[in-house]
């Protein structure tokens, strides 16, 4: 069901809850089972599918577990300003992740990673996401998103084509 929009601007076209994403054989759990629309979890699967879940393997030699992504949906403006545009996360467009869990049990913060090759992994997967998502906000680029990696599918501007990758 749609969530009820508390809000001007706020409200999701086609709500789906998504508690996990098939990739690599087997499932990546999404444990905060994120409020979504449908057609930001088809982005954010074949992201998951095809990056986050085969860079985990080949760089961190294990199957990536879970993924922890706060709440999906949240009906508030950008980081939360007080007459701010609504956020994308207000429509349903937006997850942040803030830890990765493998197989293995490692679990990696998106702001503290430990060892070159966890570091090496974030790097790649956020620079990869910069392809697939409009915007792409994580630890160095601003203070509200100093221990997440905000992804979102929001269009910016006048120009389809406009992306934010910081």
């Amino acid at each position: 069901m749609a969530p009820p929009a508390s809000a001007e601007g706020c409200g999701i076209d086609a709500p789906i809850r998504l508690s996990s994403i098939i990739a690599d054989g087997g499932a990546v759990s999404l444990p905060d089972r994120p409020l979504i629309a449908c057609e930001f979890a088809a982005v954010l699967a074949d992201y998951v599918r095809l990056v986050v879940a085969p860079l985990g393997q080949a760089t961190l030699h294990a199957k990536v577990a879970a993924i922890e992504t706060g709440p999906g949906y949240d009906c508030r403006t950008q980081d939360r300003v007080a007459g701010a545009k609504i956020s994308a996360h207000a429509k349903g467009l937006a997850v942040d992740f803030m830890a990765i869990t493998l197989a293995d049990k490692r679990r990696i913060l998106v702001d503290r990673q430990t060892g070159a090759d966890e570091a090496s992994y974030f790097r790649a997967i956020r620079t990869a996401a910069c392809g697939w998502f409009t915007t792409v906000l994580g630890p160095g680029a601003d203070a509200f998103h100093a221990n997440n990696m905000h992804l979102d599918i929001e269009q910016h501007g006048s120009s389809v084509s406009y992306r934010i990758c910081q």
